[in-house]
């Protein structure tokens, strides 16, 4: 029987001093979130810390289909497609009523990348630049695309990767949870083999470290809380410019470890 084996770490890096990230990793919900913070001192954390809590909460009481739906049901989507979607929606209005009550939050928001994980078939959602990797022995693919500005010019030829990289206006987001707008919420399914390994993480992380180093550190790590580890040390080491939030997702047999 095949087990969820999971491992996140979050840290402040190197530039910050306050630590705006947030995570979630319960394998027995098969969910694992990453929300990074925007808006600055406590009120980043804050928007991060509402997220991961509404979307655990929604998924935990969702397990059963027999119940209410609090919002428009997708039937474009999946049961959880639509329990992460609905999940992200209702993060964004509590931080919306948040920043009512504290109107001096106003600012605050928060990207968001969350998967629920069911068997070997993966459900992601994302809003924001939070990103999803499938790392696999063949190699490593971005499956999520960022709401930035960098790149919407990439995709219209505008400008290279490695020149989105280094951008200057490379942080500047299209999409948070909390902004007030109209949200881009993108949900997507795949599948996961035994050796495949799924990576959500802030932009503190994918900015600081190459696709090529994520890979040869999930490759040669012992184990997935030693890959993690060594991801968020690689980060800092490059830079640590921003808050590094990474959370790796695998399948292991019960009697086997993970790595």
């Amino acid at each position: 029987m095949m087990t969820i084996k999971a491992a996140g770490m979050t840290d402040v890096g190197c530039v910050r001093k306050h630590n705006e990230d947030n995570l979630l990793v319960d394998p027995s919900l098969g969910l694992f979130v990453v929300a990074d913070g925007l808006g600055g001192h406590a009120a980043g954390e804050v928007a991060s810390q509402i997220v991961v809590e509404r979307v655990g909460e929604f998924v935990a009481q969702t397990k059963e289909k027999d119940r209410t739906w609090p919002l428009e049901y997708d039937t474009t989507l999946s049961f959880d497609g639509n329990r992460l979607k609905v999940a992200l929606l209702l993060s964004d209005q509590a931080i919306a009523e948040d920043i009512r009550k504290n109107p001096e939050r106003e600012t605050m928001g928060s990207t968001v990348v969350a998967s629920l994980l069911n068997h070997r078939r993966v459900t992601l959602a994302h809003v924001g630049d939070s990103r999803a990797y499938l790392v696999s022995k063949e190699g490593i693919r971005q499956v999520t695309r960022d709401h930035s500005w960098v790149a919407e010019q990439v995709a219209h030829g505008i400008l290279t990767p490695s020149e989105a990289r280094v951008h200057p206006f490379r942080n500047v987001i299209t999409q948070a949870l909390g902004n007030g707008g109209d949200l881009e919420i993108e949900v997507q399914e795949l599948e996961l083999a035994d050796s495949d390994r799924l990576l959500l993480c802030s932009d503190g992380l994918s900015g600081m470290v190459g696709d090529q180093q994520i890979w040869d550190i999930i490759q040669n790590a012992n184990d997935l809380d030693h890959a993690v580890e060594s991801l968020v040390t690689a980060a800092r080491e490059n830079g640590g410019e921003d808050n590094i939030t990474a959370v790796l997702i695998g399948l292991a047999n019960d009697n086997t470890a993970s790595k």
